[in-house]
Formats: C-alpha cells, structure tokens, sequence
C-alpha cells in the first residue's frame, strides 16, 4: 500500500509539473485626472469636462487601434477612477488644483498602486467672425502621461480644432436674433471635446502600450550565467541564480527604482550588483550613492515592485544575510542588515 501511495504521488507531481504555466499578462494601470489650475481653462467637474473624461477613460480602457496594441501583448489600459480610489481620504470635488497635488495624490494611491498620471486640460472659447458675425469654437486638450513612481514623462501632445474655430450650428448658434440654447451649446461643445479626447486616447494607448516592449513576455533574458563559485567570478554567494529567472514574463512599463542597501560588506555589495543585473526584466542599473556603510543603486526595471522585493527576498537567502526589505513612497526598497554578534 505504501508503494502505491508513492507511486500515485509522484504521477501527480509529474502531472502538475507538466501543466503550462499561465503567461503574465501585461497591465498598466493608469489615473486620468482633469488639471485646471490655469484660469483660462475649463473648471473641473462641469458638463463639457466630464465628457472628456469619460471619453478619454473609455479609449484607454478600449482603444481602436488593436492590432498595433497586440505587438505588445496587451488590448487596453486598467483606468481607475479617481473619485472611488479617494472617497474615504481625499476632499472631494476641489478645484483649480495644481501639479504638485495631482502628483502628490495620485503618489499617495495603494490599493491598487497606480503607474501611470494622465492629467488633461481643457481650453475652449467662443469667438466672432469681424466679417461675417459668426460665433465660432475654439478648443484645445492638453495632455501627458506621467510614470507615478520615477516621474518620467511617457508620451502627451496638445490637439487642436482647426484654430479659425468651428462655427458653432442648429440650436447652439444664435441666429436671426433668437439666442442660443445653453443646453444645445454645452452639448456643441462637449461633441468637440470628446473627439479631441478619443485622438489623445488613441495616441497615448500605443505609446504606453510602446514601453512594454514588443518582447515582453520572450524567454529569459539572453547570456550566459556566471557560476558564482567559478574562477574570476564573485564568490560571496553560493546556490542556484538560476531561480531568478524561472518567473513569468515582464509585463509592465519600464520603472526606475532607488534600491538602498544598508550594513552589508563590500563582498555583499559586488555580489548583490552582479545579482540584480542578472534579475530578470532588468533594463539598468547604475550607483546613485555611495559610502563606507551604505550604497543606493538606481534600478530600471519592467518588474513591478513586488517582484523586485521577491528578488531581493531570494537574494538574502543565498548571502545567508537577515534583513527585511522595505518600502519609502513609490519607488523607493530599504534593505537594512540585521547586525548579529555571535559572542
């Protein structure tokens, strides 16, 4: 009996071990917000903003442009609503608000964290022809893309209507002394608006779809692996490296992390660079400050934060060093060494 529960255990095992495993699917999630600190543009929360708003959040949801969003593994962006992620700790409906709160805010998001800040403004105005009398449309939408945790600018532009102005038509144009109807010109207005915001969500959808990277989920990273315990190699760490790599693929949107070690020897510190090059997802890795008993480096990954924090978990094992990573702000890992005397 104990043979044929050895045996069905380890078919089992077999079977489980063969099953593929779920590709990681990219994500980006993204926080569009109405910026209107500039006087001269469109208050948030009125009738013709909230239709930009809603019109730029569905194109990022579900952009048209598929086949080239596909290149990159990934059909739409996770867009947040602002209003739900802050109900319980943030004033609402406040107005004229600046850069740095809108930054701050969307900072201070983490459930779920958020990568990218999209703040828009909207400018528009109605002008009269000298000639001809004619109230026209003038408008504007000005955007950009923000990486939340580096502050890297990721894409933006400012659509126009043609700058003449679009004549205002049927009920939103005052004609032959009967004024316009509010109701039909604030309608007028948030057509154009929507239209502009479509171009933009299209536009910035590839571009953010872009940083993933058309390999995002390819093999482990090319190159041969160094054995610690060879010769001309580092050798403060001995096991297997290898497991850094047997993860999912990299499907997120490059982020540049400051990654501070602190209390480890300079032997720790050569094998812990050497180590986080080799991580999977990588991009760079570059000293930002150093000294005697601690060292930053700055680290440019697609992995997200938890899978660097996991790396580093690994890493610990292997230095057979005691400390616990963690986190400043969005992009900041702490890794202090547990000093422990042994007399």
């Amino acid at each position: 009996m104990k043979n044929l529960l050895i045996a069905a255990f380890a078919t089992a095992t077999t079977v489980f071990a063969a099953a593929p495993v779920a590709a990681d699917v990219p994500t980006i999630n993204v926080l569009v917000v109405q910026e209107d600190w500039d006087e001269e543009s469109l208050i948030r929360n009125n009738r013709i903003q909230n239709a930009v708003l809603n019109t730029l959040n569905q194109t990022l949801h579900a952009p048209a442009y598929q086949s080239v969003l596909q290149r990159y593994g990934i059909s739409g962006m996770d867009v947040y609503d602002e209003t739900a992620l802050t109900l319980g700790w943030y004033t609402q409906d406040r107005q004229r608000r600046t850069d740095e709160e809108l930054i701050s805010l969307s900072r201070d998001i983490n459930n779920p964290e958020m990568d990218v800040l999209v703040p828009y403004t909207i400018y528009a105005r109605a002008v009269t022809d000298p000639y001809t009398q004619v109230v026209k449309l003038q408008m504007s939408l000005n955007y950009r893309a923000i990486n939340i945790r580096d502050g890297r600018w990721m894409g933006g532009d400012n659509l126009d209507l043609d700058t003449a102005g679009v004549p205002f038509t049927g009920c939103a144009a005052g004609i032959n002394g009967t004024a316009a109807d509010p109701h039909c010109v604030k309608e007028f207005v948030s057509e154009y608006g929507e239209n502009l915001a479509r171009n933009a969500g299209n536009k910035l959808a590839i571009q953010l779809a872009g940083q993933l990277g058309r390999a995002y989920g390819a093999a482990p990273s090319q190159g041969s692996v160094a054995d610690p315990n060879a010769a001309g190699t580092n050798a403060a760490v001995s096991g297997e490296t290898m497991a850094y790599q047997a993860v999912a693929g990299c499907g997120n949107i490059p982020t540049t992390f400051q990654v501070k070690w602190i209390g480890f020897e300079q032997r720790h510190v050569n094998a812990i660079e050497e180590h986080m090059n080799f991580w999977k997802c990588a991009i760079d890795t570059d000293v930002t400050d150093a000294d005697f008993s601690q060292i930053t480096f700055s680290y440019k990954t697609r992995a997200d934060k938890a899978r660097v924090i996991r790396n580093i978990r690994l890493m610990l094992e292997l230095l057979g060093q005691v400390a616990e990573p963690r986190t400043e702000g969005s992009n900041t890992i702490v890794v202090e060494a547990l000093g422990i005397r042994e007399n």
